[in-house]
């Protein structure tokens, strides 16, 4: 079995589907098993995150992988717990996250553990062949297989030979209403001005989301229509994939569009009081600082901080000393409004259309207007980031918690 594979002879018998993922035979009996487990220690809260991803309980088992990602003891058990967090991301559709804890294992296991390098070489190749990276898929499934022939257990080798067969399947197909929409033969395009990760540009017709993200985008997207912002068009939204009619229109942070330069600060700032005046109590996202520390939290633990992206005046620093000055420094209260949760220059187009609402929630307003003085500081000058304030109607900023929610930005 692989280093995800492994639980206990208790445990209940599992098949697999097509992608080769896991799934319990009686998921009654191990729910009620989960139900029963009170882990404390490294192996308790390991099996029992394992367990939570085959129910399909996702948060439940990063929380719990993550404690045991805290109790290791070994660089054996570290890898080990890195490749089951990146299948929790797998499964839940976060191909991003997955690959990167993947390739952290496989780095790590050629020096530190070699006793568990197949098994990181081969999730990493199932998890780029789902991605359509056949040629290093295929490269990585043939290197499991010669390290798994090396060590002949026959179960492993018959688990990577499955592997190998199913890239005769792949690309994993699009959902059916999605397909009529794209045709036989769309072209792809990943360059886009704007978006976040994972979205790519259909023949510059649609924006295509996979994932969890997917849904988050469509539910927000749904909400906040008809409440006096500009968004796209959601075209088809089917299983996890959601599409988008492009609005083919330049970003705001284009060189040379219109309007000029020193008026984005404006347009950013009508836009962001406009979305700040809809009233909390109607909107059913939470982004406050208790949800937003946590997945802090969790990036931290999880080493998915991207340290290369940090701020000038933050290189350097360690995402572990940033969360304990966060959390020592956390404001006592919040200026509670619908908060965009990524709101840069990069998030508006041409004509107002606000894109990216994934993160969107009740939050404070200072969650937004961090991110948005310090990119329109730094790309347009002083003079946009004026125009951003007079047009959002704030005579001035608590640079304190501009501080505070800038530092935030840098954990996500």
């Amino acid at each position: 079995m692989s280093a995800t594979e492994q639980v206990d002879q208790g445990g209940p018998p599992h098949r697999f589907d097509e992608r080769r993922r896991m799934i319990p035979l009686d998921p009654q009996r191990l729910a009620a098993r989960v139900a029963d487990a009170h882990p404390v220690d490294f192996t308790g809260f390991r099996q029992t995150g394992i367990e939570l991803m085959l129910l399909g309980r996702y948060d439940l088992a990063l929380d719990h992988l993550d404690r045991a990602l805290e109790l290791v003891d070994t660089e054996q058990r570290r890898i080990t717990v890195w490749i089951n967090l990146g299948d929790v991301y797998r499964y839940r559709g976060d191909a991003r996250a997955a690959e990167r804890l993947y390739r952290r294992a496989v780095e790590h296991a050629r020096t530190a553990a070699p006793e568990v390098l197949s098994f990181a070489v081969q999730h990493l190749g199932k998890a780029l062949a789902e991605r359509n990276q056949l040629r290093e898929a295929r490269a990585l499934l043939v290197q499991a297989m010669e390290l798994r022939t090396a060590e002949g257990d026959p179960d492993e080798i018959e688990s990577t030979r499955a592997a190998l067969d199913t890239l005769a399947e792949l690309p994993i197909p699009l959902p059916p209403t999605v397909a009529a929409l794209l045709g036989d033969t769309p072209i792809w395009s990943d360059e886009l001005e704007s978006m976040s990760d994972g979205v790519v540009s259909v023949v510059g017709t649609y924006r295509i989301v996979r994932g969890p993200r997917a849904l988050a985008e469509c539910e927000r997207l749904n909400w906040l229509r008809g409440r006096g912002i500009r968004l796209l068009d959601v075209a088809a939204f089917e299983g996890d994939v959601l599409l988008l009619a492009d609005a083919r229109v330049p970003s705001q942070v284009t060189r040379g569009a219109d309007p000029a330069p020193t008026s984005i600060g404006a347009v950013m700032g009508s836009i962001l009081r406009r979305l700040h005046s809809i009233p909390i109590a109607e909107c059913p996202f939470d982004g406050r600082l208790d949800a937003a520390l946590a997945q802090a939290r969790r990036q931290v633990v999880e080493g998915l901080v991207d340290t290369e992206g940090f701020d000038d005046d933050h290189r350097g620093w360690a995402p572990t000393d940033m969360l304990a000055r966060l959390l020592a420094e956390r404001p006592v209260h919040e200026e509670l409004v619908v908060a965009h949760g990524d709101f840069t220059p990069a998030a508006v187009v041409a004509g107002e259309i606000l894109l990216d609402v994934a993160a969107l929630g009740v939050a404070d307003r200072y969650r937004d207007l961090a991110p948005a003085v310090r990119d329109l500081r730094a790309d347009f000058g002083e003079a946009a980031v004026t125009d951003f304030c007079g047009a959002y109607g704030v005579a001035e900023l608590d640079h304190r918690r501009l501080e505070y929610y800038r530092l935030l930005d840098e954990l996500f």
